[in-house]
């Protein structure tokens, strides 16, 4: 896709600041969002959104910046996908990536019209020293294999199954299945708000509502915060 100014207004969400090819989009959502009638588990830190591959690249590249200055062996991200629902016919194309790389940080790269990954997205995905942290995010990367012809196979070797770790680490059988709402209300004694006609939206269309951004960053935060509770009892 093009980067140039009057291609990118086309794009931007109508409540976000408009990119102007430069890498601006923030915006906190405790205060664009009202608050939930349930005790429903949110993302309260910055979430970084895009629609080109250009940005896509430099966000790529500050990510990467980050997991060289960090001296841990490895690092530990959130991860998650949406695409528009199918209800008949051939599934449809990834529409957004999501990760988050810490409680204050989460990135949504809409790609859904991007027509080539940037190859240092690709070397993000696949670094040897990130681990992908989600529930059944394994068929999220092979869909993205499939949806841009890209190698996973480094991102594919290093994913954390929630459901898996989960039953590992409570000594659960380990045919014991879990979904992210099942984790969250068992570990964490919240709630995960997963409202239809969120869960359901045109995820292909660029103009995210607010309400479909902080779905989007939630379900990667708490892919995040939930490897992070489950290391905690592992380790004690």
């Amino acid at each position: 896709m093009s980067g140039n100014k009057s291609n990118e207004t086309r794009y931007v969400p109508q409540w976000m600041t408009e990119l102007n090819n430069q890498k601006t989009t923030h915006f906190n959502p405790v205060q664009r969002v009202e608050q939930p009638t349930k005790e429903f588990i949110k993302f309260e830190g910055k979430i970084i959104w895009c629609a080109f591959a250009n940005v896509l690249a430099s966000y790529a590249e500050d990510i990467l910046t980050q997991i060289d200055s960090n001296e841990m062996s490895e690092v530990v991200y959130g991860f998650d996908m949406e695409w528009p629902v199918s209800f008949i016919g051939k599934q449809k194309k990834t529409a957004l990536i999501q990760i988050c790389t810490d409680h204050s940080t989460c990135y949504l790269f809409h790609v859904y019209y991007i027509e080539k990954l940037p190859s240092i997205f690709v070397h993000l995905i696949n670094h040897p020293r990130v681990r992908w942290s989600g529930v059944y995010i394994k068929n999220d990367f092979k869909k993205l294999s499939k949806d841009f012809n890209i190698d996973v196979s480094g991102a594919l070797s290093k994913v954390i199954d929630l459901g898996s770790y989960a039953n590992k680490v409570l000594n659960f059988d380990t045919s014991s299945i879990w979904s992210m709402v099942n984790l969250v209300q068992n570990l964490l004694k919240k709630d995960v708000n997963k409202d239809h006609n969120i869960r359901m939206g045109n995820w292909h269309d660029t103009n995210l509502n607010q309400l479909q951004c902080m779905y989007a960053a939630t379900d990667a935060y708490i892919s995040l915060i939930l490897y992070e509770h489950l290391k905690k009892i592992e380790v004690k």
